[in-house]
This record gives structure tokens, C-alpha cells and sequence, in this order.
């Protein structure tokens, strides 16, 4: 047993991916997926024309590196909202987790920590996005709102992906609807 969303994924059986929270998770995780592979292709596109005009054909395009790090920036963060739903992140594993006590204690305590990086990145995140909203990324001719936005949308899902992995918790709290 490792961290959260891996025992996670083995709790919920055949009748626990049917709830209505599940299939909402599962459209948010679909359309997420769908549009970080855009924005890796758009983002992968606008660095291969920087890359193209600015040593081919002598004429540097600013714009671009700007439009690659707003990208760059909601996939990352974005991203992590996803990772943290399929179990993607990285884990330290030290303690004996096969014991169900300790497991339950684990995986409460990760809950509990991943609610505060959502709150976080949600309601601080929102915060800086609206302290730069006034300015402007010339190159583009956005507000700097769009830039910091990514901070609050992760946090505002995180803490969705986070309430599907509580329920599942509360349902089975050591397990018992394995598939």
C-alpha cells in the first residue's frame, strides 16, 4: 500500500466508479487530459518557432517565449491537479502501510495535507491572481491575471479530487471493496 490515490484506485470497485462524484472526477480528469496534450502541442509548436525564426530566419519573435511559459505554466500546475488523482506523484513509502491502522493513519493524514495545499493554492492562489491582474504581458496583450490563474484553478481542483478520495475513504476505510 503507498500513498493515497494508489490504495485509492484499488478501494473503488466496479460499483464504487459509478457514483455521480466518480463520473464527474472522470469528465474533469478526461477534458484536463484532452487539453494539456493542446497545450503541450501548442506550447512544443511556439518553441519550435522561436527556435525556427530566430536562428533561420533572423528575426526573433517575442511573443513566443511568453506565450510558451503561459502554457508551460497551466500545465504544470493543472498537471498536478491530475497527477494527484491518478497517484501520478512521486512517494516516500517508510512506514509499514500493509498494516491497516497504519495505512488508514497515512492516508488520513495525506488527505488532510493535500486539503491545506488546495486551500492554498485556491485562496492564495486567487489572491496574487487578482494583485496582477493590472498588469500586462506586453508581448501578448493579456492581463498578468492569466499568468497566475493556474495557481488557483489547481487548488480548486485538487480539492475536488480530493473530496472524491475522502468519500471513498469514508466508504471503505480499510479497503474492503477491492475490485
Amino acid at each position: 500500500m503507498t500513498w493515497l490515490p494508489l490504495s485509492f484506485r484499488e478501494r473503488g470497485g466496479p460499483f464504487e466508479r459509478h457514483s455521480m462524484l466518480n463520473r464527474l472526477c472522470d469528465g474533469i480528469a478526461a477534458v484536463i487530459r484532452l487539453v494539456a496534450w493542446l497545450a503541450f502541442a501548442g506550447m512544443i509548436a511556439t518553441v519550435g518557432l522561436q527556435v525556427i525564426a530566430r536562428n533561420l530566419l533572423n528575426a526573433p519573435m517575442i511573443w513566443t517565449g511568453d506565450l510558451a511559459l503561459l502554457l508551460f505554466t497551466w500545465l504544470i500546475f493543472v498537471g498536478a491537479a491530475l497527477g494527484l488523482r491518478t497517484g501520478s506523484h512521486y512517494i516516500v513509502d517508510m512506514l509499514p502501510t500493509h498494516r491497516p491502522a497504519v495505512g488508514l493513519a497515512v492516508e488520513v493524514i495525506s488527505l488532510i495535507a493535500g486539503f491545506c495545499v488546495a486551500w492554498l493554492l485556491g485562496v492564495h492562489g486567487w489572491t496574487l491572481a487578482n494583485m496582477r491582474a493590472s498588469g500586462e504581458v506586453q508581448s501578448l496583450g493579456i492581463s498578468r491575471f492569466w499568468m497566475y490563474l493556474p495557481l488557483p484553478v489547481s487548488g480548486w481542483l485538487m480539492a475536488i479530487f480530493l473530496i472524491e478520495q475522502t468519500v471513498t475513504l469514508l466508504r471503505h476505510p480499510f479497503g474492503g471493496a477491492k475490485a
